[in-house]
């Protein structure tokens, strides 16, 4: 077995300007650049989600994150040089970040009640984007994903050499620390399944850190 470490934290709209510029100045410079021409809320969405990655690799590694590592490609996934595997997510009130030592993950978050869609149509498309996100394939791929009916599995044709890659449910919980709260996935190393309470995929989630309903997708591929 080997593990997806999650953290995620509110995204209160009151972050440290210093800290974020310190974080900004070190990252690469055509993504820095990129930020910056972001509104201020989403730029600092990224940042945050860029601070929780970093406290994931300080746990999982016991080291410092070096943002000049970080690669950011056009169209591709974001990585960072000599590993873990990563993926971040933000919606308007969350942030999350997913790392692994073993699989590429996918992650995404979406606030229940926005974009006009229903649970089941954010539902199904937290499950493609994160499968997408896990690929390192863009969004104007999402039309060749498929889905299992339970949501469980997806392929896309000539992207996982016709093995499918694992999808979940979660809700976010787990144990708080520093206003930011850790869970820890299971993942099966040979079927790569993702061990997750699949009874609360179809309940209207409760963050119980900020309170946010939320439906966040996580997706697997092994490497």
């Amino acid at each position: 077995m080997s593990e997806v470490i999650v953290l995620h934290a509110a995204l209160t709209g009151q972050g440290d300007p210093g800290l974020e510029q310190a974080l900004l100045e070190r990252l690469p410079y055509a993504y820095r650049l990129e930020l910056e021409r972001r509104d201020p809320a989403a730029r600092s969405a990224s940042l945050h989600g860029l601070r929780l990655l970093a406290d994931g690799v300080l746990r999982a590694r016991g080291a410092a994150l070096d943002p000049s590592r970080l690669r950011f490609p056009e169209g591709g996934k974001p990585s960072l040089a000599g590993g873990p595997h990563f993926s971040i997510s933000h919606s308007a009130r969350r942030v999350a970040v997913a790392l692994s030592e073993r699989h590429e993950p996918g992650l995404d978050i979406e606030d229940v009640g926005t974009h006009g869609r229903s649970r089941a149509e954010l539902e199904r498309w937290t499950a493609v984007e994160a499968s997408l996100k896990a690929l390192g394939a863009g969004l104007r791929r999402s039309a060749e994903v498929r889905l299992s009916p339970d949501l469980s599995t997806a392929e896309m044709a000539g992207a996982l050499d016709k093995t499918p890659g694992a999808i979940g449910f979660m809700s976010l919980g787990g144990a708080t620390s520093g206003g930011r709260a850790i869970d820890v996935v299971a993942l099966d190393g040979d079927a790569l399944v993702i061990e997750l309470e699949r009874e609360e995929r179809r309940d209207a989630v409760r963050d119980p850190v900020g309170g946010d309903r939320v439906v966040v997708a996580l997706a697997g591929m092994q490497r």
